[in-house]
């Protein structure tokens, strides 16, 4: 018996691909909608994140740092994992401490005296820009010791209201020292347990749905953790490696707080694109107002530092791992800065990379089980 044609409402509704990828978008907007009216209802779940997330990023950064070594050293050596999650704590522990007896101190130092020398590095801004506008005759050039006195203007007056808030922000220092404590005691000890038994944590999440899903979910796990932790020990690796460049070429140089600007250059090099032209204006300023020499010698450091980078180091340490078009990269940080701050900023582009493996899945899970693709399929092969 032949098939009835499809009426009009079948024809333009519910066999209509853009009818349903409309009705899945206007789905999708009405839940976030519903969930922008419900925030007593996850104002408490944002909390808790707050509290909880802190420790578990900590602890899943160094995981994915360290958990290489652990499997090589159990599976090559037959080290037994326990004893060896313990070893790299004590070594990692006294690493920590020579650190602080050695470097740490000759860092505070040049901090120090970047604090004390500030005010004079100012001074010397101001008679530059102005002698500058002179030369150019801007009459309207705003001063910049004007700047300065009008903000400590504005800060005196403001003396009586910051008074009257200081119980609130003793109460917000409290909290914030009591999330930090926190976190330094509970990050360790997720980490060991993350080293010791992450392994098995996919395969109890995947118990947890049917059988027919497990295998796919275990692939997409798989696949997440393997892109997430090349990114984490690629990025960590490169900016370990900007930080010692610039405090060896600094140092070379003989520019000033070399230890310090370097060691800032490496965690600002975890943002992309914005991290080292941030990175590079405090070298540049203090190059520029040691002498002209310093300058291009600073310069020359930043050249040095960008060729290694871009064509040696990470090409070696991140191959093709997150390549992704400079326009997704920008939307993406402008995106997450907005909604997390600093941490999206960071935190972005993995976050990218996990949302765009799932949204791949799902897709490919409905193109194989959709009907429209299975007919479109059967169609091109007829033709």
């Amino acid at each position: 018996m032949p098939n009835k044609p499809a009426n009009w409402f079948t024809r333009l509704f519910l066999n209509n691909k853009g009818t349903i990828y409309l009705l899945n978008i206007l789905l999708g907007l009405l839940v976030i909608w519903l969930a922008s009216k419900l925030t007593w209802l996850l104002d408490p779940v944002a909390q808790f994140l707050a509290i909880v997330a802190p420790p578990v990023i900590i602890a899943g950064i160094l995981y994915y740092l360290l958990v290489p070594l652990v499997n090589l050293l159990e599976r090559h050596w037959h080290f037994r994992r326990t004893l060896t999650i313990a070893g790299l704590f004590i070594l990692i522990v006294l690493l920590l401490a020579l650190g602080m007896r050695q470097f740490i101190p000759a860092v505070q130092s040049q901090v120090n005296s970047f604090i004390a020398a500030a005010p004079q590095y100012w001074q010397e801004i101001t008679k530059i820009s102005r002698e500058f506008a002179d030369q150019q005759h801007w009459p309207g050039f705003i001063d910049m010791n004007e700047i300065g006195h009008d903000l400590a203007n504005f800060f005196t007056g403001k003396s009586g209201s910051l008074v009257n808030g200081t119980f609130s922000q003793i109460n917000n220092l409290i909290n914030v020292v009591g999330n930090v404590v926190v976190t330094i005691a509970t990050a360790p000890f997720l980490l060991f347990f993350m080293l010791k038994d992450g392994a098995q944590f996919p395969h109890a999440v995947v118990k947890l749905f049917p059988e027919r899903y497990q295998k796919t979910l275990l692939e997409l796990f798989s696949e997440i953790s393997t892109k997430v932790g090349q990114y984490i020990q690629g990025q960590l690796t490169v900016a370990l490696f900007v930080s010692i460049i610039f405090m060896i070429g600094y140092s070379v140089i003989g520019l000033k707080f070399a230890l310090a600007l370097g060691l800032l250059a490496g965690p600002l090099n975890l943002i992309p694109y914005l991290g080292s032209a941030v990175a590079m204006v405090p070298a540049l300023i203090i190059g520029a107002l040691t002498s002209p020499k310093m300058l291009i010698a600073v310069i020359i450091v930043f050249f040095i530092e960008w060729l290694l980078e871009t064509q040696v180091i990470s090409p070696l340490v991140m191959g093709s791992n997150m390549a992704m078009h400079p326009v997704t990269i920008a939307l993406v940080l402008l995106t997450a800065g907005k909604l997390f701050g600093l941490l999206g900023v960071i935190l972005g582009i993995p976050g990218y990379a996990v949302i765009k493996i799932i949204v791949s899945r799902l897709f490919n899970w409905y193109r194989h089980n959709s009907s429209w693709y299975r007919t479109q399929h059967k169609n091109d092969e007829t033709d």
